[in-house]
């Protein structure tokens, strides 16, 4: 089968399928953006997530674009395949019921995103699976790395608002205060003259723990990083999953994750914590912590990569 792929988080999330895919005999050709040449050369199109690709070849499709490209066939249509991942369901990009008849096969990773879309516009029957992402378990191993048990981390990526890196800031404050053994490190980037770097730091300043944070702007080997911390802490708004999350857990670190709405349906509620104090709570002060392997077993059960991809080739037929 020849599939194209349309991705504009840049292999972020769909990097193993498209790996899967080859090791499978298809013939994969990936492109940031959609392009009409893949779309009369492909059997398949996958769009990872519901953004302004899907909208262009939808446009092609239906002659709205004002220069269409020479020799377009429109009998030659792939069969469309969209991701929607999270944001782009919020913004309401799955509410126009021509596109959803469209498209031929819907994939969403979590319940609360299901229900969101079900929601916004009426699917056809066997047009819309719910298949949990899924955590490739060979590049995260078991840590075998002893720390002080004062070791905290946060990844993030990009640092707005509904990351809550200043509520994960907050958290540690508190813990740092009654303990100057805590440490904090922080995988996160802020954008260059954004207020949120001017905040961050007065914060660190101004509670006295610039010497107790760590920021690290890019991490080649996450896995190793993973290693030199004791809790993995997410004190995120909006999800739809968390690949730090989970990563940390396949490593057997002990995850405080913000109850975020659809959070009940994703991990298990002995991690989730409703208020700061709770979370605090959660950190046990510094009490020597082991790798504990039922976070390992609840991601291997749960969000296995194999699995992912087994339920996405029987949706899909790939």
């Amino acid at each position: 089968m020849r599939i194209a792929i349309a991705d504009s988080n840049a292999r972020k999330f769909c990097n193993d399928i498209i790996v899967h895919w080859e090791k499978k005999g298809h013939e994969v050709r990936y492109e940031i953006g959609s392009s009409e040449f893949l779309a009369q050369w492909a059997d398949l199109y996958f769009c990872d997530d519901w953004d302004n690709n899907l909208g262009y070849l939808y446009r092609l499709y239906h002659g709205l674009h004002s220069e269409m490209p020479l020799n377009w066939n429109n009998d030659k249509k792939p069969i469309i395949v969209v991701r929607p991942l999270d944001w782009t369901v919020w913004l309401g990009h799955a509410r126009d019921q021509a596109v959803v008849d469209w498209v031929d096969k819907v994939i969403c990773i979590a319940p609360h995103i299901e229900k969101k879309l079900r929601a916004e516009a009426n699917f056809r029957d066997g047009q819309l699976k719910l298949i949990r992402p899924g955590l490739n378990l060979e590049k995260f191993t078991f840590k075998t790395k002893q720390t002080d048990g004062y070791q905290i981390g946060m990844v993030l990526g990009d640092m707005w608002w509904y990351k809550n890196h200043m509520g994960g800031l907050d958290i540690f404050a508190v813990l740092a205060m009654k303990d100057p053994h805590w440490m904090f490190h922080i995988r996160g980037q802020h954008e260059r003259g954004d207020y949120n770097s001017v905040m961050f730091n007065h914060y660190l300043e101004s509670r006295g723990i610039k010497d107790r944070v760590i920021l690290y702007d890019y991490v080649e080997d996450i896995n190793s990083w993973y290693e030199n911390i004791d809790y993995l802490l997410h004190p995120g708004m909006k999800e739809a999953f968390c690949y730090a999350v989970g990563e940390a857990m396949a490593k057997g670190i002990k995850p405080v994750v913000n109850n975020f709405y659809g959070a009940e349906k994703i991990w298990t509620n002995n991690i989730l914590y409703n208020a700061h104090a709770q979370a605090i709570y959660m950190f046990n002060y510094g009490n020597p912590i082991r790798p504990n392997m039922d976070y390992r077993k609840f991601i291997e059960e749960n969000y296995s990569l194999e699995r992912m991809l087994r339920e996405m080739d029987e949706f899909l037929g790939t």
